[in-house]
């Protein structure tokens, strides 16, 4: 990969070596006795870290010979070199016999993927602050990504970790490598830039694909997460781990780079946010009174969930932006949890905008929480502040009827308005042995509709009839035989007083 460093003339052999096509390039590897196996952009690759470091060890006999041949190759007339580059400081001019132990000291990336010149990003690049982690150290140069429309490309993060880095990976969990880009916005050396990749992008560490999420959340920038890739780093000193990120169709250009964070659990961002400054039960009590005093204002009870719109369980710890107007909350550790994996940062209740530093633990609905069983649901809010639970309900048997009490005996006659009642006449004894009294055939009727749930009988409907036919008066239904009362005793002066003899 190209730096900054590099001068003209070695960037116009590199940009031929894109050029070439695969036996052009295995033409090259073979006059050099370098391996020719690999796909194409292993094979530029191969040649490129070639001429780099035959560049900067100070070979220019050998840089010379192989730079003619790659435009012969190319059937390029060679360019006159204006001048004579000079080795790089440090180093003494070696003679060409000297090439061998550049090729046997010469290690080919074990990537299969194009490393284009890409340049680095003017200036320094910064990130929006997260609660969850904190950036400690810049662990690679920032990489430009060029805009691709219609072909793929390829950049490459080397990461070699120092001693102190790599043993506090292997003893803080908290220490993490994570992997950050940007959009190009033009502004980004003096903003602070939101997480975006590019939307086709593959990224892999040390040849092994990260499985992470690098879209985010659709429409809505600033909802990606950088990409951790802690668990395919070789936590060794002075090994160079390979980090490649792939992308394709672009219209923008994008910036790169690896970064050590210490990262920052839900658990101990819920225990800080319960140490910090809440909002008082006096100051939200102080809120419902001055809007119902409110004439504008028609102040009336309210329903408070006790639970959280996000998780729908019971709230654990209460809390709500101090620059929300509702009385509302939900669980912190839920809200917390659910921006973790895709900072939104929106009010669940009423979607506005907020933050960490303005979320604060709601006293008001935190002592409605102790004073409530876990089954209770919900409460009732008046407009001065005071709360009551839930009505009681009536018991339900277990049957699914309710229970019968005292009052059911005590039955009340509903006549429909146009009905003419019966009139009802005395009946011998014979016969009111074998009649249903009217009170009791209403009880039956009345405890029917509680004890069973059979459907009652179809009733067909003649169309062949006319309006005329048919009667004004409505159809009686069939009387119901009493068999409970072939066992109750009838007593004696009833039964004189009906028959007229004496028993």
């Amino acid at each position: 990969m190209a730096s900054v460093g590099q001068s003209p003339e070695l960037q116009s052999v590199i940009a031929l070596v894109k050029t070439l096509t695969n036996v052009q390039l295995k033409d090259i590897l073979r006059n050099e006795r370098l391996a020719v196996s690999g796909v194409k952009a292993s094979l530029q690759l191969r040649i490129i870290d070639y001429i780099e470091r035959l560049q900067q060890a100070g070979y220019l006999d050998r840089y010379d010979s192989l730079r003619k041949f790659i435009y012969t190759t190319a059937h390029r007339s060679l360019p006159p070199s204006p001048s004579v580059s000079q080795p790089a400081p440090g180093h003494h001019y070696h003679s060409t016999s000297s090439s061998q132990s550049v090729q046997s000291q010469h290690r080919p990336s074990p990537l299969g993927m194009s490393i284009p010149s890409h340049g680095t990003a003017p200036g320094p690049l910064s990130f929006k602050e997260s609660p969850f982690y904190n950036i400690l150290n810049q662990l690679t140069p920032t990489v430009e990504c060029k805009a691709r429309e219609q072909t793929r490309d390829s950049v490459e993060l080397k990461i070699i970790l120092s001693t102190d880095v790599a043993s506090r990976l292997q003893t803080d969990p908290k220490l993490r490598i994570m992997v950050f880009c940007a959009a190009d916005t033009g502004l980004n050396q003096f903003t602070k830039s939101d997480i975006a990749f590019p939307h086709q992008v593959e990224l892999k560490a040390n040849l092994d694909e990260v499985k992470a999420n690098l879209r985010g959340l659709k429409n809505k920038p600033g909802t990606t997460r950088p990409a951790d890739v802690t668990t395919y780093i070789r936590k060794r000193a002075g090994y160079t781990n390979h980090i490649v990120m792939t992308y394709a169709l672009t219209q923008k250009r994008f910036f790169v780079l690896a970064n050590l964070v210490e990262c920052t659990p839900v658990e101990e961002l819920v225990e800080k946010l319960k140490q910090r400054k809440t909002i008082t039960k006096e100051q939200v009590i102080q809120e419902m009174k001055n809007k119902a005093e409110d004439s504008d204002i028609v102040a009336t009870s309210s329903v408070m969930s006790l639970k959280c719109p996000l998780s729908t369980l019971r709230i654990q710890v209460p809390c709500r932006s101090v620059l929300c107007t509702h009385n509302q909350c939900f669980d912190a550790s839920s809200f917390l949890q659910l921006q973790e994996q895709a900072p939104t940062w929106t009010c669940p209740v009423c979607l506005k905008a907020t933050s960490y530093e303005s979320l604060h633990i709601d006293q008001y609905v935190e002592d409605i929480l102790r004073s409530t069983s876990t089954d209770v649901d919900q409460v009732i809010i008046e407009p001065d502040g005071q709360w009551s639970g839930p009505k009681e309900e009536t018991p339900v048997g277990p049957s699914g009827a309710t229970p019968a009490t005292d009052e059911d005996d005590e039955l009340i006659e509903i006549r429909e308005p146009g009905i003419t009642p019966v009139k009802q006449e005395s009946l011998p004894a014979s016969d009111a042995l074998h009649q249903t009294p009217a009170r009791s055939r209403e009880t039956s009727s009345a405890w029917s509709h509680h004890t069973t749930n059979k459907r009652s009988a179809a009733q067909v409907i003649d169309l062949t009839l006319s309006d005329d036919n048919e009667d004004d008066s409505p159809v009686r239904p069939a009387k119901r035989p009493a068999i409970e009362l072939l066992n109750r005793p009838v007593p004696r002066h009833d039964l004189e007083a009906r028959t007229g003899a004496v028993i």
